[in-house]
């Protein structure tokens, strides 16, 4: 016991260290976070999720971080609060990793969780999130296997509740995953399974409680299934989904060889006793060829692999959390980088091999492996993070790389200088963190005028939304929508939008630093 706390405080220490010199350095608060921000900030204000704001994720996140505004009403609680959930992940890790190897093993690991997953670079981050449903689904999740693994199962049914309303297509599988193994070993769990009523319970509250109709979750609900089927979104998958890409597929199946060829020559060179060689070796391949982290897309695949060659030899447990790691990653297989989707899963997966290749190759290599591996991926987001330095901007406390901290903060420059505080305004594609910094009301359902929302709700209901919204002022801030397959808004997508901004604003100002930042006010009657 002594250990462990010895343990869990120099993950803490870690964490802090990490913490005080990345807090709001990861991530891209200019996308998606933006939305993580002002929605919390809408519903502060009296709009309702599903009625007056469309809704992508669970609405638990939302509603956690509204009640932490009315506390602090300052975005920087939001950065707070997912530094306590990704802790929290942290310390949840630690404890199923010690049921599995030695706690010197689980504290490397560990450690490499903090510094490569949770403060890692992408806007992935478990301290920037994409989405807080996202980080309360995998907090959710680790407990909710921490306790399987320990049979204790009310807690394990009140953690899958609260999955079920941050991610539905996560608690399925887990759900489907947990139900097969209490039913295979014949445990009784019918007094556990009121728990997982619990967090949904307290949904169904929040949505009696703000007059959310089952007519505004149909439409919500269809909205839904038409974005799912546009073209933006296949595009989405064909750009980072390595199953929908020839070349990334090929891309990642090549690195994944160079990773198993490398570890191959490293083995046999230190079985030759050639130590010191072995180790260097390997981390100069790493080095050179894991920049991208294309190898970590087939995690989840290799390791399904390795757990059906060595099944015979994995116990019970060990078979568990490997289905739990390929779950937890299972859309993290249609990603090309760790630093996507499988950001979330990776630590379970490089664990879940670790389990395996412990069968069949020497744990104090493997451990080698491991710290090594933690050392070269240090190295890499240090030189990362030193490359693509951020910077404070003037008025918000917000961290961006230099040019757009530049054009940011001219932008917000000319919003405090030339518009009034009775005077509103938007900002597109993705500008919400403009109307949360100004405290400007947004007012419309979509979150954003990406390809993806324009394809959903259609040129014509955006149009007819801002007839009806009538904001003083539009803004055109630079953002790159090739992710989607289009050019920048007004190019080849949002034209007949934007043909109804030139006939009805007229341009006053263009900023321009290395990016435009174009800004139109509504014609006088």
């Amino acid at each position: 016991m002594r250990k462990i706390k010895i343990h869990i405080f120099i993950a803490t220490l870690t964490f802090l260290i990490f913490s005080i010199f990345l807090f709001g350095k990861t991530g891209n608060p200019l996308i998606d976070f933006s939305r993580e921000i002002y929605i919390p900030y809408q519903l502060l204000n009296g709009e309702k999720l599903l009625k007056n704001i469309f809704q992508i994720y669970g609405f638990w996140g939302y509603f956690i971080n509204e009640i932490l505004y009315k506390i602090l009403p300052n975005f920087k609680i939001l950065l707070l609060e997912a530094h306590i959930l990704s802790y929290f992940c942290m310390v949840g890790f630690y404890l199923i990793a010690i049921n599995y190897t030695k706690r010197n093993i689980a504290l490397i690991f560990t450690l490499f969780f903090i510094s490569i997953n949770i403060f890692s670079n992408s806007i992935f981050s478990f301290v920037m999130p994409y989405s807080y449903s996202m980080l309360w689904a995998i907090l959710a999740s680790i407990y909710m296997f921490y306790f399987l693994i320990k049979k204790k199962y009310k807690l394990m049914f009140l953690f899958l509740g609260l999955i079920f309303i941050n991610r539905i297509e996560l608690f399925i599988l887990l759900f489907g995953f947990t139900f097969s193994y209490l039913t295979i070993k014949k445990i009784k769990y019918i007094k556990s399974f009121p728990y997982l009523l619990i967090f949904p319970c307290f949904s169904a509250i929040y949505l009696i409680f703000n007059k959310i109709t089952t007519e505004d979750i149909i439409n919500n609900f269809k909205l839904l299934k038409i974005m799912t089927n546009t073209e933006a979104i296949e595009c989405l998958y064909k750009l980072t989904g390595v199953f929908f890409s020839k070349t990334f597929f090929l891309k990642s199946l090549e690195e994944l060889i160079i990773f198993i060829l490398t570890i191959a020559i490293s083995c046999f060179l230190y079985k030759k006793n050639y130590k010191i060689a072995s180790i260097g070796f390997f981390a100069t391949i790493m080095l050179i060829f894991n920049q991208n982290g294309h190898l970590f897309c087939l995690g989840a695949i290799l390791t399904a692999i390795l757990a059906t060659i060595n099944i015979k030899k994995l116990k019970e447990k060990e078979i568990l959390i490997v289905v739990f790691s390929i779950i937890l990653s299972s859309k993290a297989i249609f990603n090309t980088s760790y630093l996507g989707y499988s950001n979330f899963g990776y630590i379970f997966i490089l664990f879940s091999c670790y389990i395996i290749c412990s069968k069949f190759i020497s744990k104090k290599y493997l451990t080698l492996i491991i710290t090594t591996l933690l050392i070269t991926q240090n190295i890499s987001n240090i030189l990362y993070f030193k490359t693509h330095p951020k910077y404070k901007t003037k008025t918000s406390g917000i961290y961006l790389t230099k040019d757009f901290k530049n054009i940011f903060d001219k932008t917000n420059e000319f919003i405090t200088k030339n518009i009034d505080k009775n005077e509103n305004f938007i900002v597109l594609p993705e500008g919400q963190i403009f109307n949360y910094i100004h405290k400007k009301q947004w007012g419309f359902y979509n979150s954003t005028f990406t390809p993806l929302d324009f394809e959903t709700f259609g040129d014509k209901n955006l149009i007819e939304n801002l007839k009806k919204q009538q904001p003083q002022y539009i803004i055109f801030f630079p953002r790159n929508t090739v992710e989607y397959g289009k050019a920048p808004i007004c190019h080849n997508y949002g034209v007949d939008f934007c043909v109804y901004v030139m006939d009805n604003y007229t341009r006053i100002a263009i900023l321009d630093d290395t990016y435009k930042v174009l800004i139109f006010k509504k014609n006088e009657k």
